[in-house]
């Protein structure tokens, strides 16, 4: 379906069954005919967060850039597939202000930034607990407002599906019906909720002759004039606006930016044009040299790393994949300086020339036992010569086999049928009885990590045999 066929559809709805047909209709355009449709009952199901009995979300924390946790709540399965659909429709049906960058298509960070260029001044400030601070009544509120005009029946499914059951902190307190931050509507909904909250802080820019903008609860007001005393009117005034739409200020998230100082808008530095930071671009030429001059494996080695020694980057980089890290890196290079920028051009000369010497180590398919894919497998004094490390050994240690790259001690796993503690003489002085044993660079699907095993027989084809200790 067309976004116009998809709009006209959903402002056409009246009840739950207009809702399931589109649904499916929607689902149907993504999956194919082979999609399972949505059922009368199951979107009922899901639909009434109130429901204890019901497991709707699964909820879990990842570590922030700045430092503390994030909560995560992810809808189930049968939750996240009925709202993937529901997105699209609410997206279709919605066209957010020109003020809002943030989960809108043909927009981004870079245009966020752009927004902010040659100002004397970037004011940002944070809305803290953006999705939590949207209960359902809003939700529900919007829904029944132009342009959706839902029935009272329909808004409360839908609103119902969009949000999720929050505890109370406080004895005696009611638990709370919010949106959950890990729900693929979450963002949409909250840029239709915001709607209000834009066109009042864009008349205050402009009232101060000032330029605004929105990426989720990232807000960024620039001018060419000081305007942001902490006692002045333009503050005082932004104050209420957002205290009157139900937000918060992150007061530790305010800061002010002046021009000749380090200007910077969503992770993106202002100059003369919008950049991305330095240390993005050294760190992403580090990891290509290492990678073009000392091979794929020292280059996956640098990359777990910077997994294990940063928080963020583990939850990130749950699987470090080299080739997807660094082309994800490059793409996102590209977006910000262009495709005829010089340095992400000559970057890229150097990831093309890597990921075709280096594919068949990654690209073929015909290394796997037991669930594994083997895709680099040595001898162990190969292996050895060619990192030019040794293998250690730390009996009951964690981890108990690996090797030193650096500062860093990279892990070895090792095959529950090798005899480990009996391949070393005296730990840390040596390793013996090697011969019939193998170090591998593997990949389960979820993760990369170096494997300890016996010599693995290759027929004519290099498959690899099944064996059992594996």
């Amino acid at each position: 379906m067309e976004r116009i066929e998809i709009r006209r559809a959903a402002l056409c709805m009246r009840d739950i069954r207009d809702l399931r047909s589109l649904l499916n209709r929607v689902k149907r355009d993504a999956l194919g005919d082979n999609a399972h449709p949505f059922h009368l009952r199951q979107i009922t199901y899901y639909s009434d967060p109130r429901r204890t009995d019901v497991v709707r979300y699964k909820s879990f924390a990842i570590p922030k850039k700045s430092g503390g946790v994030r909560a995560i709540s992810a809808p189930v399965a049968g939750l996240k597939s009925i709202l993937t659909s529901l997105n699209t429709i609410l997206q279709a049906a919605y066209e957010p202000t020109r003020y809002a960058m943030g989960f809108v298509e043909g927009r981004s960070v870079v245009d966020n930034a752009r927004v902010h260029l040659g100002q004397n001044y970037v004011f940002n400030i944070d809305l803290e607990d953006f999705f939590p601070s949207i209960d359902k009544s809003r939700v529900w509120r919007r829904l029944t407002l132009p342009p959706f005009n839902f029935s009272v029946e329909l808004a409360d499914v839908v609103a119902g599906l969009c949000t999720m059951r929050v505890e109370a902190e406080c004895e005696g307190d009611k638990p709370r019906y919010v949106l959950p931050q890990g729900a693929p509507t979450s963002p949409t909904i909250s840029n239709i909720i915001c709607e209000s909250l834009d066109r009042q802080l864009a008349g205050l820019a402009k009232r101060f002759g000032a330029k605004y903008s929105r990426y989720a609860d990232d807000i960024t007001f620039s001018s060419m004039t000081y305007i942001y005393s902490a006692e002045g009117e333009f503050v005082a005034e932004l104050r209420r606006i957002i205290a009157a739409n139900r937000f918060t200020i992150n007061e530790k998230k305010t800061r002010l930016q002046k021009v000749g100082q380090h200007q910077e808008v969503t992770g993106l530095v202002l100059s003369d044009k919008v950049n991305v930071a330095r240390n993005y671009t050294r760190e992403l030429r580090t990891l290509l040299h290492i990678w073009d001059k000392h091979g794929f494996m020292n280059a996956t080695v640098c990359l777990m790393r910077a997994r294990d020694k940063n928080p963020v980057h583990r939850h990130k980089w749950g699987k470090p994949s080299l080739e997807a890290v660094v082309g994800g890196k490059l793409n996102y290079l590209k977006m910000v300086k262009g495709e005829k920028d010089s340095t992400y051009r000559n970057l890229y000369e150097i990831f093309e020339r890597c990921y075709s010497r280096d594919k068949r180590y990654f690209a073929r398919e015909d290394t796997k036992v037991g669930g594994l894919k083997f895709l680099i497998t040595m001898d162990v004094f190969t292996f050895m010569a060619t990192m030019n490390i040794l293998l250690e050994y730390n009996k009951g240690g964690s981890p108990e086999v690996f090797f030193r790259w650096g500062d860093y001690k990279c892990p070895i796993s090792v095959s529950r049928m090798v005899p480990v503690a009996k391949l070393f003489e005296n730990a840390g002085e040596g390793i013996c009885k090697m011969n019939n044993f193998e170090l591998s660079l593997c990949d389960d699907g979820s993760t990369r990590f170096f494997l300890l095993h016996r010599r693995l027989p290759i027929s004519s084809w290099m498959k690899f045999k099944l064996v059992d200790e594996l």
